[in-house]
């Protein structure tokens, strides 16, 4: 277990290093011909109220998610307090955001659900019921958005396009996964044995007992699967919720836009556009999709907001959607450990 968590530490330091050289070379290409100083003064004349309502979505946007895990939890006879799910909510963030494409997450939320005695089976279920929703919503909104928003994309440039055809493409394809193993059976099986026959060409060892524990999780994903679909209308609440939790998310871009002093363009186009540069971004696989974002939302917002403004926008809306509460999660990770370290230190005071 030692010898797991020091593994777990190197890489998630190598992600740690790669996220900041990313953001590093991110604003150097973004800003190396800006005056870096008129930049920040534009940043001082912002209406902070604004910038707090920002903050105050993104709060929002990691309550709903907590109440969402909670929920399905509970549908899975795992009580369990919401001040742990907000906690398994903020190391999600954390891990994800400093992990190429978000791979650190959930293994870590899980590791955090087991220390408090939730089996593997129900955790993993329950955090891929949540990315199931997640999945289905953001993508349902970025498709509608683009509709409704097609001639107003029309000078976007080809590159976001692709972006968005790839996001949509590969969200979609990750959904359908995760949906199979939950759901089918028979799919599930057939997943495992053709991942299994390429390992076993590979030379990896120990194939018969991978499978026998790949079959037992998916038996216990199936009786999970039950509890489900016996409790559909809560799982419509946890749809809903989700709904409200993206929208929370979005609006941080419009918060930032009327924190300009800027009201030309609607709540909804604003939203729109930001829905379609989400989905577009996701598929990337870097650490909190970092350079992908910031390059697209100039690219994407400049018609939005007046070309001494974008630069400043781009700053101030990743600054609270995403570097703050990469910070913020960051910290509640830390004392997460902290508090562990100090029960564990109790632990073998008692047995000692």
């Amino acid at each position: 277990m030692k010898r797991m968590e020091q593994k777990n530490l190197k890489k998630l330091i190598l992600s740690g290093v790669l996220f900041v050289g990313l953001i590093a070379i991110t604003f150097y290409l973004l800003f190396r011909k800006q005056n870096l100083g008129d930049l920040f003064q534009t940043l001082k004349l912002v209406n902070l109220m604004w910038v707090f309502i920002g903050v105050g979505c993104m709060f929002i946007y990691m309550c709903l998610d907590a109440l969402n895990i909670k929920r399905i939890l509970h549908i899975l006879h795992q009580d369990i307090s919401y001040f742990n799910c907000l906690r398994y909510t903020f190391s999600g963030f954390f891990f994800s955001s400093v992990t190429p494409s978000a791979s650190g997450g959930q293994p870590m939320q899980i590791y955090y659900m087991f220390k408090d005695h939730i089996e593997i089976s129900h955790s993993s279920l329950a955090l891929l019921l949540n990315f199931a929703s997640f999945q289905l919503v953001t993508i349902t909104v970025a498709i509608i958005s683009f509709l409704s928003e097609y001639r107003f994309l029309g000078d976007i440039g080809r590159t976001l396009k692709i972006l968005l055809m790839i996001g949509v493409g590969v969200n979609s394809f990750l959904l359908v996964i995760v949906l199979m193993g939950i759901f089918s059976k028979t799919w599930s099986l057939k997943i495992v044995d053709f991942v299994l026959s390429l390992l076993q060409k590979l030379k990896v060892k120990q194939i018969e007992y991978l499978r026998q524990l790949a079959y037992d999780q998916i038996k216990k994903y199936q009786e999970g699967a039950v509890y489900i679909k016996t409790h559909q209308t809560r799982m419509g609440s946890v749809l809903l919720t989700t709904f409200f939790q993206v929208m929370a998310m979005h609006s941080v871009t419009y918060c930032v836009y009327r924190a300009f002093g800027l009201s030309d363009f609607s709540y909804l186009k604003v939203l729109s556009l930001q829905a379609i540069l989400y989905i577009a971004v996701s598929a990337i696989p870097l650490p909190g999709a970092v350079g992908v974002s910031e390059g697209g939302f100039v690219m994407l917002f400049a018609t939005l907001f007046p070309k001494m403004l974008i630069d400043s926008a781009m700053l101030l809306s990743r600054g609270i959607s995403f570097y703050l509460f990469v910070a913020i999660s960051g910290l509640v990770v830390l004392l997460g450990h902290l508090l562990i370290a100090k029960q564990n230190k109790k632990k073998e005071g008692l047995t000692s």
